[in-house]
C-alpha cells in the first residue's frame, strides 16, 4: 500500500490536518467527557468529536469543555500527552475521511519549542514516538486502524513557506531558489518567525516568542485568570467582544518583536500566516506588520491552514524522493545481477576450436 504524505499543524489554538485533497481546521480543545445520567434527563448535549483510544475516551473540538473536564496546557509536553495525541489522531481521522490507511506525517512545531537545547530534543524525540506506530482508534463510534509509518518534525514556519515554494508537482518556484523569504506566523499562542535562503533556514532570523493570539484575548476578556480553553471557545463561537483599540495595541507589540528581531536584515519577501495574520486582515490592520518587515508581503489564501499544507507538500516531496533513491537502487541492483549472470553465463560456454 503506498504512503501517503500529510501535514499536521496542531497549533495551540486550532490543529490543522492537510492530505493531497482536503483539509481539516479543528479547535484545540480536549476534555475528559461526563456520561449523561438521570439528572441531566431532556437536556442538550454540547456536540463534539468523541476520540477513543486506549481505552480512554476524549471530546475534542469545537464544544469539547462543555462535554466534561477540560485539558489545560499551554507547556511544550503538551505535544506528547495523550489529551493532544487523541486530538491530533482525531483530526487526522476526519482528514482522512474515515478510512485510515498508511500515512507519512510531517508535523510541524512552534519554534520556541525547536529552538531549545535538552527538553526540546526531549519534546521532539517523545513526540515521534508517540506518533509513529499503528494506532487502533474510534471516532464518533467508527472504529479505524492510523498506521502512521513516518514521522518527520519541522520549524511550522517551514510549512508556510512551502505552501507558497512548493509547486503541486514538488518543484521549487523560481523565485524560492535564490531569494531570502522571511516568514512571520502569528499562532494563538506564539508567534514564529523565520527565514529561508535557498532552501535553507537564515538562523539568524529564526525567533519565537509569547505573543500570539491569546495575550490579545486575555486583554478583551480583562481576565488574566480565565483558563485558556474559555478564552479559545469564546472567541471560537463569537462571544468574546474583541475592540479595534486593543487590537491595534496588540499588532503594535509584534511589529516591535518583528522589528528587534530582524534588525539590519531586508528579505526580499514576507509570508504572513496563522490566526493573527487572517484576524489582522479582517480587520484591515496588517499595516504595522507590512512597515515592520520593510519588503513585498504574500498572504495565503487561508492564513490558518497554509502550513497544514505546505507540510503536507515537503512530506509528498520526501517520500517522492526517497521511492526514487529505492528505485534507482533496485534497478542498480537488478543490473548488477544481470551483468553477473552474464559472466557466469560465458565462463560455462565450452572452449572454442583453437
Amino acid at each position: 500500500m503506498k504512503l501517503q504524505a500529510v501535514g499536521l499543524d496542531p497549533g495551540f489554538g486550532n490543529v490543522k490536518v492537510a492530505t493531497e485533497r482536503s483539509v481539516v481546521v479543528m479547535p484545540s480543545l480536549v476534555a475528559a467527557p461526563r456520561r449523561v445520567g438521570l439528572a441531566a434527563s431532556g437536556l442538550r448535549v454540547a456536540k463534539a468529536t468523541i476520540v477513543r483510544m486506549q481505552g480512554q475516551e476524549y471530546a475534542v473540538g469545537s464544544g469539547a469543555p462543555l462535554r466534561g473536564i477540560a485539558y489545560e496546557s499551554i507547556d511544550d509536553m503538551r505535544f506528547v500527552t495523550s489529551p493532544t495525541i487523541a486530538l491530533m489522531l482525531g483530526a487526522l481521522a476526519k482528514a482522512l475521511g474515515g478510512q485510515g490507511g498508511q500515512v507519512g506525517l510531517m508535523v510541524g512545531l512552534p519554534v520556541s519549542v525547536l529552538e531549545g537545547s535538552g527538553r526540546s530534543e526531549n519534546v521532539t524525540r517523545a513526540a515521534r514516538q508517540r506518533l509513529l506506530g499503528c494506532h487502533t482508534v474510534e471516532v464518533d463510534g467508527i472504529p479505524m486502524t492510523l498506521d502512521i509509518k513516518r514521522v518527520w518534525i519541522r520549524a511550522q514556519p517551514l510549512g508556510v513557506w512551502a505552501d507558497w515554494a512548493v509547486t503541486p508537482d514538488g518543484s521549487l518556484l523560481t523565485g524560492a531558489r535564490k531569494a531570502l523569504v522571511g516568514i512571520v506566523d502569528i499562532g494563538f499562542n506564539t508567534v514564529d518567525l523565520l527565514g529561508i535562503e535557498g532552501g535553507q533556514a537564515h538562523l539568524g532570523m529564526m525567533a519565537g516568542a509569547d505573543l500570539g493570539v491569546r495575550l490579545l484575548l486575555e486583554q478583551a476578556a480583562g481576565d488574566q485568570d480565565l483558563p485558556y480553553h474559555e478564552l479559545l471557545r469564546r472567541y471560537t463561537e463569537g462571544t468574546l467582544t474583541v475592540g479595534e483599540e486593543i487590537v491595534t495595541r496588540w499588532a503594535s507589540e509584534v511589529a516591535s518583536f518583528i522589528r528587534r528581531r530582524w534588525a539590519g536584515i531586508r528579505p526580499s519577501l514576507t509570508i504572513m500566516a496563522g490566526g493573527g495574520v487572517a484576524l489582522l486582515r479582517e480587520r484591515g490592520l496588517l499595516d504595522q506588520l507590512r512597515r515592520a518587515v520593510r519588503c513585498d508581503v504574500h498572504i495565503p489564501t487561508d492564513p490558518i491552514a497554509a502550513g497544514a499544507r505546505g507540510l503536507q507538500k515537503l512530506g509528498a516531496a520526501l517520500l517522492a524522493r526517497q521511492q526514487a533513491q529505492k528505485d534507482d537502487f533496485e534497478h542498480r541492483q537488478e543490473e548488477g545481477a544481470d551483468a553477473q549472470a552474464t559472466v557466469q553465463e560465458g565462463a560455462h560456454q565450452p572452449a572454442g576450436d583453437p
